[in-house]
């Protein structure tokens, strides 16, 4: 699954000469870059999970020339109210100063806050992840799952980056097993297994990749 972010590349083309505008239009009608690369080819891409100690999951990605390191922690809280039965994502990101010059003073905060603005209306579609698999006790506890998301360095394609990153680190996180019981007043206890191995994963078969695409000429 995918969803597609559409940039017009006019702006861009506006403040070309005339030799460099024309380059890139002939590279596009010829499915050519300068690189090498197809008009559709992705930058070659490396995945590594459980790179981060004491998180509940975790995974890097370099997509280019752009290195992106996620690590998520589950922790017990309160589920939202308009959501009882639910459990929740929390999204933090940073841009760290040495990863483009774009980040120094307010550049990196601003696209911070786009990029997790992104992943939070991605992830507020019950489609995209089974929220109910976090509850605990309806109304009462639900796992919270924060995502922290650290920007090492920017090549480009950021926004899919960091798609790819947090999935892999979702598929990597392992929730430790809940027995919910009641005492002998009807009070309902939690007791997490102690077992490294009695968790649970999670489902991220339809958690979406963000798709960044440039559109050139009409």
């Amino acid at each position: 699954l995918c969803c597609c972010f559409e940039e017009s590349m006019a702006s861009t083309l506006g403040v070309l000469s005339d030799a460099e505008r024309l380059f890139i239009v002939h590279g596009v009608q010829d499915d050519l870059r300068s690189d090498g690369r197809a008009c559709e080819d992705y930058r070659h891409m490396e995945v590594e999970t459980d790179v981060v100690s004491n998180t509940s999951g975790s995974a890097r990605l370099r997509l280019g020339n752009t290195d992106i390191l996620v690590g998520v922690k589950a922790e017990m809280g309160e589920p939202d109210p308009g959501r009882p039965k639910e459990g929740k994502l929390e999204f933090f990101l940073d841009c760290s100063a040495n990863a483009s010059p774009e980040f120094e003073g307010r550049g990196g905060e601003e696209l911070a806050i786009e990029v997790s603005n992104a992943l939070q209306r991605i992830f507020s579609s019950r489609s995209t992840l089974d929220l109910t698999s976090l509850c605990i006790i309806p109304g009462g506890q639900c796992w919270v799952l924060y995502v922290d998301v650290l920007v090492l360095e920017c090549g480009g394609n950021l926004f899919d980056a960091v798609s790819l990153a947090v999935k892999a680190a979702l598929f990597n996180t392992r929730i430790p097993t809940v027995l919910v019981t009641a005492d002998d007043e009807g009070q309902q206890e939690i007791e997490l297994s102690d077992d490294p191995y009695d968790v649970k994963r999670l489902d991220v078969e339809n958690v979406p990749l963000i798709v960044t695409l440039s559109k050139i000429g009409h």
